[in-house]
């Protein structure tokens, strides 16, 4: 799988505030106790909505969409703006491409068996890293640190991704972003996009047959600039534009996950 996006400006590592309580218990990832056994191939159910969360300055506004996306409309300080969630788009990965119907776990490190890796589709940057221009960077922009900007295309690709289970063994997270982030002009899956989900478990540690058998619960959360997004006049008045060009889009979707014998 190999696909390119538009030509893009992107940078690395931006985080971002819509991942709030973290489950899975990111401080496990070092953790050297016994974790139980998620090995082997899940199928994946999703629910047949994506909740939509848009946040332009200080006002929020949500929608619901079908599985496949869509337009969302607004109208923000008596302004109508479009953004087009279409997850037909190439550069666009919905939660359901992000966190695939089949997903293939790995637990390598027999010492930290907390850590999980699961291959998908990942968007990052081909072409050169370079200085941004001082004028799109900033405070009061995304990309307030003014980190190098790639000059290149954004492409999906398959890369292993990490995940940690929580302490207790009964949820993990896995973090689907790439480093790789939008400034409002292509749509890059922001860092901090995440799959997590309750794990149902037989067995024990102690038995040496702890498995887990079930997700349940799970979401998946992806996030994008809202200006990648945006389909609304150019020609607007600067102050909106910028606004939205400094907006969230966060689509999040719920999943159950069987282990597949």
């Amino acid at each position: 799988m190999n696909r390119t996006s538009r030509p893009s400006i992107v940078w690395m590592a931006l985080a971002l505030p819509f991942v709030m309580g973290a489950r899975g218990d990111g401080c496990a990832a070092n953790s050297q106790s016994p974790a139980p056994n998620v090995e082997g191939t899940w199928a994946i159910t999703y629910d047949d909505t994506l909740d939509v969360t848009i946040t332009i300055g200080g006002a929020v506004y949500e929608r619901t969409l079908g599985a496949a996306g869509g337009v969302v409309e607004i109208t923000h300080d008596g302004h109508p703006l479009t953004f087009d969630l279409d997850c037909a788009r190439p550069d666009i990965l919905c939660p359901s491409e992000a966190w695939p119907q089949t997903v293939t776990v790995r637990q390598q490190n027999t010492r930290y068996e907390h850590r999980m890796i699961v291959t998908l589709p990942t968007q990052s940057c081909a072409g050169d890293l370079v200085d941004p221009d001082p004028a799109s960077c900033g405070p009061g922009t995304p990309n307030e640190e003014c980190q190098p900007v790639c000059d290149g295309d954004v492409i999906v690709s398959e890369v292993d991704r990490f995940g940690v289970i929580g302490e207790a063994g009964d949820s993990f997270r896995l973090y689907l972003g790439a480093g790789v982030a939008t400034n409002g002009v292509n749509c890059a899956l922001l860092a901090a996009s995440v799959a997590d989900a309750d794990l149902v478990t037989v067995g024990s540690a102690d038995g040496g047959d702890w498995n887990a058998v079930a997700m349940e619960a799970g979401l998946v959360t992806t996030g994008y600039a809202g200006g990648c997004l945006w389909a609304g006049d150019p020609d607007m008045d600067g102050d909106l534009e910028a606004l939205v060009l400094g907006a969230t889009v966060v689509i999040r979707t719920g999943f159950t996950g069987a282990r597949v014998p």
